[in-house]
């Protein structure tokens, strides 16, 4: 995260967070793998599925508890439901479908494919169908709480106060009045929203806080690179690789602090 002011980065409260799209992506993988089917070597249908079908919980105790199996032997009514959690993902068969499909969960449809697994048969559809229960939320919390992955950082909510108190509190309200998230990880559906309220929770009360995405949040860094490509002055920040080699990336941020001169814009 890069808290902005006047159109310069401020170096000193820059924060990086190291849960991101491949690490959440090598997490569902993981979790398919031990529940459904091995996808060790589908990356890219992994990928797909957790953009289709992932979510961030406004209330993850309680979707955790719906999702719940029950104690040995045992299958809870919510469980069995999908309590609206649910979903089944039809894993595509690059002949009629190229790419898979996420369609509400249906309890019955799963009962006989349970019976005929269990008889040794194939389901009658013969499709392919992986019922995606609290992977679904489970994934995305990770930016929230990398700790259950045992990654020792804070989550997104408390790295941005860590952001903030390295800054004079009088640039608080005008930052926390425009955060705005970028990047595949804000299209999850909630993600906006949880931040907001966390954020909301940790900030003193006098602050207003707004977070908003971009229409496209996956190419608006890259929009942003190409306008600064195309400012007639764009060379006067630009490091080159002799520069780099021997200065490091400082070098990057000694340029950018300097920034621009004021008539330049």
């Amino acid at each position: 995260m890069t808290p902005v002011l006047h159109g310069r980065p401020l170096q000193s409260a820059i924060r990086r967070l190291d849960v991101g799209g491949k690490l959440l992506t090598n997490y569902l993988t993981h979790l398919l793998s031990l529940r459904h089917y091995d996808m060790r070597n589908d990356a890219y249908i992994v990928n797909e599925i957790k953009e289709k079908a992932c979510y961030v919980s406004r209330d993850f105790p309680g979707d955790l508890e719906k999702m719940w199996k029950g104690t040995r032997g045992e299958r809870r009514e919510p469980y069995l439901s999908g309590a609206g959690i649910a979903k089944d993902y039809v894993l595509p068969d690059f002949h009629a479908r190229a790419e898979g499909v996420v369609r509400d969960y249906d309890p019955a449809a799963a009962a006989r494919a349970r019976k005929a697994a269990a008889a040794g048969g194939a389901a009658a559809s013969g499709e392919d169908v992986l019922t995606l229960r609290n992977e679904r939320f489970v994934v995305p919390e990770l930016l929230f709480r990398p700790s259950d992955l045992r990654v020792r950082q804070p989550g997104l909510g408390e790295l941005v106060m860590q952001s903030l108190a390295v800054l004079p509190i009088g640039l608080w309200p005008g930052l926390l009045a425009n955060v705005v998230v970028v990047g595949g990880n804000a299209r999850f559906p909630g993600f906006v929203q949880r931040l907001q309220r966390e954020l909301v929770a940790l900030v003193p009360d006098e602050c207003v806080v707004r977070v908003a995405t971009p229409v496209d949040p996956v190419v608006s860094t890259w929009r942003g690179a190409a306008a600064f490509a195309r400012h007639p002055h764009a060379d006067r920040l630009a490091v080159t690789k002799a520069e780099y080699d021997e200065h490091g990336a400082q070098w990057v941020a000694r340029k950018f602090a300097a920034g621009l001169p004021p008539d330049s814009s």
